[in-house]
């Protein structure tokens, strides 16, 4: 960030008000408000925040005009082709790639701390058995505070840093919670077993016989959860920086960051990609049935599984998606798995979709929430499950974000203000004269 040597004038009233004019590096121009207040008087109005920033941010960049998503400067999609989940972790927590002995480090604290206190054993079996997981998760998150009351900063000079701890433990939290949700016993996390093949290894491993995940489906888990660790100031990463500001516990910031997270993709949306198959299955309708309303102009997409407005064409992160699934399928395909009547649907979804020409026109493209769902479905996931995963697929940034937020001390409290709309100076009545 960069301060040009020019300024912005405001006039109201007659009266002027210079604003120092801050350049980002793409370019972008943002007027600095920050003593317009006390100048002035008066309060800025932005329903939504969707023209003011509430950062400024080193984490993740993205270049909507040209199509590109950068994460510390890296290209989200030669991080996906190069690195491992565990490397973007750290390159989001610390600013750079690791050295081959700093990745050797990191991976292994994540292995070391991923066992939870057996306590914790007795908060699962408090929830009633239709439990969502991702609810059981939350407050499971929350409940870590209790492991460690002290503050981030008094932790982490004892040595203990607990965003690692957290990162670590996420994946047993997540797991314990669907096997909760689902009535099995939990399986024990095993330090010697990669990030990703460890959780899947306690999502479907049983007590009473063998189990061994396939290093297939580590492999896409550790691209695919790459594209969701950041993407900038979305409403789950800004509601995780606005506690952070107040120097609020971690565990308590990224269990709104998870409510946040499951508000905007669970109950907001009318078109999510798993029920909109399923609903094609169970009536036998085709996407071009499925969709008439919507290209007849009856209706209105509003949806997950579809387009993004942040980017001009096209949302990089669906380009190794869409090729993470695809080449997924073939491999499945190759050990003899026969392609079921959803997988088919949702090809046949797909091409429609891509093909129509007002889904062109309205960049209604099968985005990476589409993608991830099929991925989840051939993995045996439930859908249940999925948004519980992208959660620990975003928690890399959310991390990055906590800690960059708590860092700044140029920023207090975020405290945003109102208009206030309602009645004044109302005239207290008795009881019975109301």
């Amino acid at each position: 960030m960069h301060t040009r040597e020019q300024s912005a004038r405001l006039i109201i009233a007659q009266q002027e008000f210079s604003l120092p004019v801050i350049v980002d590096n793409q370019d972008q121009q943002h007027l600095d408000v920050r003593d317009f207040h006390q100048k002035s008087g008066m309060f800025l109005y932005d329903p939504g925040l969707i023209n003011t920033a509430i950062a400024q941010s080193t984490i993740t960049w993205i270049d909507s005009q040209n199509d590109k998503l950068y994460y510390r400067g890296y290209d989200v999609e030669d991080l996906c082709r190069q690195s491992s989940f565990v490397e973007v972790s750290y390159l989001l927590a610390y600013g750079s790639l690791p050295a081959a002995a700093e990745l050797e480090q990191y991976s292994r604290s994540l292995s070391n701390h991923s066992l939870i206190h057996e306590s914790m054993k007795n908060f699962f079996d408090s929830f009633p058995g239709d439990a969502h997981p991702l609810a059981i998760l939350a407050t499971m998150v929350t409940a870590l505070s209790s492991y460690y009351p002290k503050s981030y900063e008094f932790n982490k000079s004892m040595g203990i840093d607990i965003t690692v701890r957290l990162l670590a433990k996420v994946r047993t939290l997540a797991a314990w919670s669907y096997k909760r949700s689902i009535g099995q016993p939990v399986i024990y996390p095993r330090d010697e077993l990669p990030y990703w093949t460890n959780f899947l290894n306690m999502m479907f491993a049983l007590p009473v016989e063998h189990y061994s995940v396939d290093p297939m489906d580590d492999e896409v888990l550790n691209k695919l959860m790459i594209l969701y660790c950041d993407h900038e100031q979305n409403i789950a990463t800004a509601t995780v920086r606005m506690l952070a500001s107040t120097k609020a516990n971690l565990f308590v910031c990224i269990n709104a960051g998870i409510s946040a997270f499951w508000g905007s993709k669970e109950a907001a949306w009318e078109v999510l990609t798993v029920p909109m198959i399923e609903h094609m299955l169970d009536n036998r309708m085709s996407p071009e049935s499925y969709f008439q309303d919507f290209i007849n102009g009856m209706s209105r997409i509003n949806s997950s599984a579809f387009g993004h407005a942040k980017y001009k064409q096209l949302d990089p992160r669906v380009r190794v998606a869409r090729d993470l699934f695809h080449t997924y399928l073939k491999k499945k395909e190759a050990q003899a798995w026969q392609i079921d009547a959803f997988t088919q649907k949702a090809l046949e979804v797909e091409e429609f979709t891509t093909q129509h020409t007002l889904f062109k026109e309205k960049g209604l493209y099968p985005n990476l929430d589409f993608y991830s769902a099929l991925i989840f479905h051939l993995m045996g996931i439930p859908e249940n499950m999925g948004n519980s995963i992208r959660v620990i697929g975003k928690l890399p940034g959310w991390l990055a974000h906590w800690q960059e937020q708590r860092l700044n001390e140029q920023t207090g409290s975020m405290r945003p203000q109102q208009i206030y709309s309602g009645p004044r100076m109302r005239e207290w009545q008795p009881i019975d004269k109301r």
